[in-house]
């Protein structure tokens, strides 16, 4: 089966500077008495490449909340949920962590359209579904936990009918 490389490479600029990780973005999934297993979404800009670095990790490592320990289970899913990762950390410091051969799967694209109309459209924004303007791409709802409540949301934007 040949790879993918949707999102996998890096761009070709010389000078790209890797993506941290937000640790508020780093959810513990469960704690047992040998290792950890946390879920990390990862930012928009943020390539499978880049799990490479151990640099991508310095803002989760500096906090202690989620900072990562060697042989714990790392769950990584993409802005847009194109691909996901996992890996278990080789090594870990203040400075950043070394993730032990990130086994990397490619999401397949989905398989309903989000709903849009000539104006809005319904998009996924990393944290929830939200309503964004065609025109600019400005978000006009909060974050939603699944499509059906976005395009109710949507649906609210324009003036209703008098009767």
């Amino acid at each position: 089966m040949a790879k993918s490389t949707v999102d996998t490479l890096i761009p070709e600029s010389a000078d790209r500077k890797v993506p941290e990780i937000d640790p508020a973005r780093v959810t513990q999934q469960h704690s047992g008495q040998l290792w950890r297993e946390y879920m990390a979404r990862v930012p928009a800009d943020f390539v499978a490449d880049d799990l490479k670095s151990p640099s991508a990790w310095r803002k989760v490592q500096a906090g202690g909340r989620n900072s990562l320990r060697k042989f714990d289970r790392v769950f990584v899913v993409a802005f847009d949920e194109s691909w996901v990762a996992e890996a278990i950390v080789a090594s870990a410091d203040s400075k950043g962590a070394v993730l032990a051969k990130p086994r990397v799967t490619t999401m397949p694209a989905r398989y309903d359209a989000l709903f849009q109309d000539e104006l809005y459209r319904v998009a996924w924004n990393g944290f929830g579904y939200v309503v964004e303007r065609k025109a600019d791409g400005h978000a006009m709802t909060q974050a939603t936990a699944n499509p059906e409540l976005a395009t109710r949301l949507l649906v609210q934007l324009y003036p209703a009918r008098a009767s």
